[in-house]
């Protein structure tokens, strides 16, 4: 699931048991027996993809995608650092 740190807005002090099997629900249109009845890795493959979908819907959750993406990244953008602080800059100038 795309998660960072410091990327939650809002608390709820209720949060629904069900709410990743309305996810799926919503996103595949089966019904909650038939959500209920997948293998578990089909299941958790769907709230991802219903968790990526919704977000992708508003300008905040493409944002959101947009950091967790950057979070997970772990080779630095050589073009963008040499754009940036020109070729062969020595640190510390």
């Amino acid at each position: 699931m795309p998660y960072y740190a410091g990327g939650e807005k809002q608390k709820y002090y209720y949060k629904p048991e069900t709410e990743s099997e309305h996810l799926v629900i919503s996103y595949t249109g089966l019904n909650y027996w038939q959500v209920e009845e997948m293998d578990f890795d089909e299941y958790l493959f769907f709230v991802r993809e219903a968790y990526i979908f919704n977000l992708n819907q508003t300008e905040d959750g493409r944002k959101y995608l947009e950091n967790c993406w950057r979070m997970t990244q772990t080779k630095s953008d050589r073009n963008a650092l040499r754009d940036k602080f020109g070729k062969g800059a020595k640190h510390g100038k």
